[in-house]
């Protein structure tokens, strides 16, 4: 074995954001989303962006299967979630956001290897793509309060069987490791 694997407050964490999107609303998730979680995911957001690293959202393409949301708008982001110019876009067709995506070779030109995900669903399309991220060389960590599902019951199970960063890990990991993602997408 050559070199030991980085500890996680030394991984290159990308935040990839799951399908915040109105579309998957109504039943059991509020339309308006976990106003809690959203105030996570724009948390973690900023301090990405102030470190200077990517965040990429996931946009799902299609019809939902898992929830009655009815409206005209269901593919627009959750009231609350906070998005930049420089955030980075990936389309899916699929519950594990890397299949069929340029999201295994985005993490990667951006200098990542790590995710952190937050999102929606949990049991659906967030542990999707956390299983998906092993098969691709990459560690996933989910977001300890910026994960949505249709019960709490089902964030508090995916906490234990996942990896997890909280908000004060996530500002130690960004302020001691270095990404210059923006120069490797460049090249």
């Amino acid at each position: 074995m050559t070199g030991s694997m980085p500890k996680k407050e030394e991984r290159e964490i990308v935040l990839v954001v799951v399908d915040v999107q109105k579309k998957f609303t109504g039943g059991s998730i509020p339309e308006k989303g976990d106003e809690e979680a959203v105030r996570v995911i724009n948390e973690a957001a900023a301090m990405f962006r102030a470190a200077g690293r990517p965040v990429i959202f996931i946009f799902y393409d299609g019809e939902c299967e898992c929830s009655n949301y009815e409206k005209s708008d269901g593919d627009e982001f959750l009231h609350g979630i906070i998005t930049y110019p420089t955030d980075i876009i990936v389309h899916k067709k699929h519950m594990n956001s890397f299949l069929d995506t340029k999201l295994e070779e985005t993490v990667k030109e951006c200098g990542g290897d790590s995710i952190l995900l937050a999102g929606m669903v949990t049991q659906y399309c967030v542990l999707g793509t956390y299983f998906g991220a092993f098969e691709r060389g990459l560690s996933p960590y989910l977001l300890k309060g910026g994960i949505i599902s249709t019960n709490p019951k089902i964030n508090e199970a995916a906490y234990v069987i996942c990896k997890t960063f909280t908000l004060d890990e996530v500002k130690e990991n960004l302020r001691t490791t270095e990404m210059d993602w923006r120069k490797e997408l460049r090249s």
